[in-house]
């Protein structure tokens, strides 16, 4: 139990100036001057019976030649937790506010001094009281209500803002060495403009703990999903392995069949002293207001240095501490490249494949990251508001890779590259296709403890068929700076 009250406050500053020679990513190239000057926040705080972390940034872009450009594309991404009553009833709180693209095949840019129409600021906030507690014969019990409200704050589908309500719940008895769960999941997604669409599903689960390190399970269930146009419904089945054969390695893999067919979720995870390795894939439906709440937009290079640290640092503001400090000295990207979230009101279909990479030397830091998503509307989820075109392009394939590696090369000095590489494809025989290509040089060099500068340079080439195609060559020169 936590007795006494920890809070950490961070305030940061950050200067950069770029030269660019194609400022809007079109075919028709304007040179422009970029200043950007970004305040930030992290934060964090731990007492007996709250738990908050998080950051705040507000980047401000001024354009010398294209002011129409001018803005503030604000970041954000904060969570706590309240224990109300101890050891029974809990709320928690979120609240993400990112930069999004509206389509993959639109022009898309590594850096935010480039101005595109295909850019928007997505906002999730999302409030969960739950309770929780274990009874008489070992039972264990969670019921939770998940209240979510997402503004995509684009024009393609109306004004973009819904709210999610899902339900979830479960009571469960511990294998020992056999045992067993009754779960319920209802999720009621509702956009401002039209109906919601209802998900519904109930499961029992046996689970029989075959040794320490290894639990099988089977599950039986039905379900009942409500949508515009059709009603699915019927029962389902499945089974699932979980092993565990140290603290540092974690398999987890489950299948079950589902009204669209096969769904699963697999997800592997190993540490060891200097690397941290992430694979996952996984199939199953899901809506634009979830991923926005669940957003990993790439490879969390912050996330795997934290589960690298996760052992060796059990303090969380001990560990968060030192990845902020290693990002910001060797000058590592928080994210690598992703696929984008479909800016949609339909249920989607989702296959997806992704691997992560990180390796962590004395001098060199290198992080990998690889990913496949297949992207597919379900039928009878067509909204009113989406264009045809939009709508078209939703049912997508998107391919891509990342590489982040920096450099010490003297003790005040790092050289640091990012390569990115993607391409989407549209799944009909609209022949739709995009492909993107970039590549970012810097070195940067630390003035004091808390002040560091960068310099580099970067190039963008992407080629489409659906939109415009475009070059772009840029210079820039930054200044960051923490306040103790």
């Amino acid at each position: 139990m936590v007795d006494a009250q920890t809070v950490r406050i961070v305030p940061s500053i950050a200067v950069e100036s770029t030269l660019t020679d194609n400022v809007n990513l079109s075919a028709n190239r304007t040179a422009d001057w970029v200043n950007q000057l970004t305040p930030s926040v992290t934060f964090s705080e731990v007492s007996a019976h709250t738990h908050l972390s998080g950051g705040v940034s507000l980047p401000i872009l001024l354009y010398a030649r294209t002011s129409e450009n001018n803005g503030v594309f604000p970041e954000a991404n904060v969570a706590g937790t309240f224990e109300a009553i101890d050891k029974f009833l809990f709320v928690d709180a979120n609240a993400n506010v990112t930069q999004q693209f509206q389509t993959p095949f639109g022009a898309r840019s590594t850096s935010l001094s480039n101005a595109t129409q295909n850019r928007y600021t997505a906002q999730s906030y999302s409030v969960s009281p739950y309770i929780r507690g274990v009874m008489p014969g070992n039972l264990s019990y969670e019921l939770r209500d998940n209240n979510t409200w997402s503004d995509a704050n684009a024009s393609s589908i109306g004004n973009g803002r819904s709210y999610t309500n899902e339900i979830t719940g479960h009571i469960s008895r511990e294998a020992t060495p056999a045992g067993w769960a009754l779960e319920y999941d209802r999720a009621d997604i509702q956009f401002s403009d039209s109906e919601p669409q209802i998900t519904e599903i109930e499961r029992l689960r046996g689970i029989y703990r075959v040794d320490p390190s290894v639990e099988i399970s089977a599950t039986v269930g039905y379900e009942d999903n409500r949508f515009f146009l059709t009603r699915d419904r019927g029962p389902t089945y499945g089974a699932g392995v979980h092993w565990r054969p140290t603290d540092h390695t974690n398999l987890v893999a489950n299948w079950e069949h589902r009204f669209f067919g096969p769904a699963y979720n697999v997800s592997f995870d190993h540490t060891t002293r200097l690397s941290v390795w992430s694979i996952g894939a996984s199939r199953n439906i899901t809506s634009f207001p979830q991923q926005l709440a669940t957003l990993s937009p790439g490879g969390d290079v912050a996330g795997l240095l934290n589960a690298l640290y996760s052992s060796r640092i059990p303090d969380p503001v001990q560990r968060q501490t030192l990845v902020d400090q290693l990002i910001r000295d060797r000058g590592l990207a928080n994210l690598l490249t992703g696929p984008v979230p479909l800016l949609s009101e339909q249920i989607t279909l989702v296959e997806s494949v992704t691997a992560s990479l990180g390796l962590l030397g004395a001098r060199n830091s290198v992080f990998f990251n690889v990913f496949r998503s297949r992207n597919q509307p379900v039928e009878g989820t067509q909204e009113n508001g989406l264009p045809p075109l939009l709508g078209d392009i939703n049912n997508n394939t998107q391919v891509g890779a990342s590489a982040a590696w920096t450099h010490q090369l003297a003790a005040n000095l790092t050289l640091g590259t990012n390569l990115d590489w993607s391409r989407t494809t549209d799944n009909s025989q609209a022949g739709a296709i995009t492909r993107l290509y970039a590549f970012r040089v810097f070195i940067s060099r630390p003035l004091s403890a808390l002040t560091s500068i960068y310099g580099g340079a970067r190039f963008q080439d992407s080629r489409s068929n659906t939109s415009e195609s475009f070059r772009e060559a840029a210079l820039f020169v930054g200044l960051t700076h923490t306040f103790h």
